[in-house]
């Protein structure tokens, strides 16, 4: 039977805080898919919550910036003159679905359409003033409730956290390759 490795099994309590990850061998691989699998179900768990706070955020900066609407804005915000057709590839929606949120936030104030000076024929797509102010306030809400729950955290659960996610957020950016085309939410109207 082969021996693995297992960082972070601590004494039968399933602690994965960073803090002096004991190595102990495992007698199975099933034992670190378990630990993975737990790790995996938090960290969704987690992004949930995040996600819900995100969307409560958007509506109490403004009540019409849905999480469709959100995800949009932050992806103008990032990337000033994107396409209609990138956009609608970077939030993977169709492109009518894309067109709609962008009327929508064009016709709340949030966003501009204006010639591509590359492209005549193109459009791109930016944050008005209003726009780029919404989205920084949703963002500054969200950052002060995530700063509270982690006041409320010890300090060596915080420490941990800081350390798993420094190895964690490249993992994220990249992917995994049998996992690159994760299919979006199903495209349902705004």
């Amino acid at each position: 039977m082969t021996s693995h490795r297992v960082l972070g099994a601590s004494k039968g309590r399933g602690r994965m805080d960073g803090q002096d990850p004991e190595v102990r061998d495992a007698t199975s691989p099933r034992d670190g898919d378990d630990v993975l699998l737990q790790a995996a179900e938090r960290l969704a768990a987690a992004a949930e919550i995040l996600v819900s706070v995100s969307a409560r955020t958007a509506v109490a900066v403004d009540g019409r910036l849905s999480p469709p609407l959100l995800r949009a804005l932050t992806l103008v915000g990032t990337d000033p003159g994107l396409t209609l057709a990138a956009l609608a590839e970077r939030a993977q929606i169709s492109r009518s679905r894309a067109s709609r949120v962008c009327d929508t936030l064009e016709e709340a104030g949030l966003l501009a359409r204006s010639p591509r000076t590359e492209d005549r024929r193109g459009v791109g797509l930016s944050l008005t003033g209003r726009g780029r102010s919404a989205l920084d306030r949703v963002r500054d809400r969200r950052t002060a409730w995530i700063k509270d729950a982690l006041l409320r955290m010890p300090e060596s659960d915080l420490s941990g956290l800081l350390a798993a996610l420094r190895s964690l957020g490249p993992s994220l950016t990249h992917g995994h390759p049998e996992h690159a085309e994760i299919p979006g939410p199903p495209d349902r109207s705004v």
